[in-house]
């Protein structure tokens, strides 16, 4: 008995190939005719490959887009601060160690502290700082630009502390509160 070698005939090999691309042709079509990221190569899609506004926030990996990424005027300028605590005894009036942007203060009288910043101010707030046990309560004022009392360079701003004096019956039979200036120590702080 002859063993005879196995060839497919022409019938069964255009068959064959054409079940491939049959099936192959199923494949994609199941798909619905997307691609999907397993689909592509490394680096295929690159910037320039990208439509216009076509990536959004929400696509972007929190903390991987710096400011040397942007172009200019995307990030807005950082507001500038100065803040810190000084403190005013008479004519004696000092920032206290760890002031930000306050470059020195000097006193413009009872009650009055100037500054002299790194900046010009455009807002800024006056806390008075807790007093020792028993000092009536005190109100402070803050002046952005020259204040009276207050000479160069200690000029960018100023506070004014306040105290109540007493409360004074007034003709009409109601309390009417006086107050007067008084040094006080405050907490600031200045925005540009």
């Amino acid at each position: 008995m002859r063993i005879r070698k196995l060839r497919p005939s022409p019938g069964v090999l255009i068959g064959t190939i054409a079940l491939v691309f049959a099936l192959s042709g199923a494949a994609v079509a199941s798909n619905g005719g997307k691609v999907h990221t397993n689909n592509l190569a490394r680096h295929a899609v690159t910037g320039k490959k990208l439509a216009s506004n076509s990536v959004k926030g929400g696509k972007i990996v929190d903390g991987k887009v710096k400011a040397k990424d942007l172009a200019p005027g995307v990030i807005p300028a950082v507001p500038e601060h100065a803040y810190g605590r000084a403190n005013k005894n008479g004519t004696t009036v000092a920032p206290v160690p760890g002031a930000v942007g306050i470059n020195g203060v000097a006193s413009g009288g009872v009650g009055v502290i100037c500054y002299d910043l790194d900046f010009a101010p455009i807002s800024g707030t006056a806390t008075v700082a807790a007093g020792a046990a028993g000092q009536p309560g005190a109100t402070v004022d803050m002046v952005l630009g020259p204040a009276a009392g207050c000479q160069a360079p200690y000029t960018d701003a100023a506070t004014a502390t306040r105290v109540l004096k007493k409360a004074v019956p007034a003709q009409n039979a109601t309390d009417q509160a006086l107050d007067e200036a008084a040094d006080r120590n405050v907490y600031v702080q200045f925005i540009r």
